[in-house]
């Protein structure tokens, strides 16, 4: 049998009483190593910054993708990675996300998606249309989605094959829900909503904000 000196005794023992240690010296290597990186960042070139950049976000793209093959993707994950395609794409500014308590509310901006009196979606929102349709296919099936149309209050007076807003808004809604079917998204999981002003958001009723695509991921039943 192996025996120990007094000594080692009393080592084994100081080492057992206090397993803190452990915890600390990795909080303290883990910190260590997090700002000699920032560091390296912060002293490189443009170049090596946006390869960082990149690189951050393709990890966390992948664990995203690793979360959805799982069926572990959640509204939030899904809520970043739109928040990332709303900032790549440059359109901070005319696309708006909201987390719901089941699940997420995208608003565009009337000018982003139609062209004035039209139900016809221009080109500038596919790429964030198709990511919608990407990720949404991922989440379980009792996520799905109601397609908005808004107007504002001001009739359609000009030639038109609408007849008012009514027409127009639920147009751009089915729109949307065509080109999201078309993307590879179950049409079973969407519908499309035509409100016409009868929900403004901003106080006159005839104010652009009120023109306007709402897309709706919600998580508590189907259609």
């Amino acid at each position: 049998m192996k025996t120990y000196s007094r000594s080692r005794i009393a080592i084994i023992k100081k080492r057992e009483a206090e397993p803190w240690i452990y915890s600390y010296a990795d909080l303290v290597t883990n910190l260590l190593a997090f700002f000699m990186m920032m560091l390296i960042v912060m002293t490189s070139s443009k170049d090596v910054k946006e390869g960082f950049v990149e690189g951050i976000q393709a990890y966390v793209e992948g664990k995203t993708e690793q979360a959805a093959k799982s069926g572990a993707l959640t509204t939030s994950q899904v809520k970043q990675v739109l928040e990332d395609a709303v900032a790549k794409e440059r359109l901070e500014g005319q696309v708006s996300l909201t987390e719901s308590r089941t699940g997420i509310e995208l608003t565009f901006e009337g000018a982003l998606v139609f062209e004035t009196g039209s139900a016809d979606i221009r080109e500038a929102a596919r790429p964030l249309l198709d990511r919608v349709a990407t990720l949404v296919a991922k989440l379980p099936a009792r996520y799905v989605l109601d397609v908005e149309g808004h107007a504002d209050s001001r009739p359609i007076t000009s030639p038109s094959r609408y007849a008012s807003n009514w027409e127009l808004s639920s147009a751009r809604a089915g729109s949307v829900v065509r080109y999201l079917e078309g993307a590879g998204l179950g049409s079973r999981r969407m519908r499309a909503i035509g409100y016409a002003a009868t929900r403004p958001v901003a106080k006159s009723a005839e104010a652009e904000a009120n023109r306007r695509v709402v897309i709706k991921v919600d998580g508590r039943s189907e259609p």
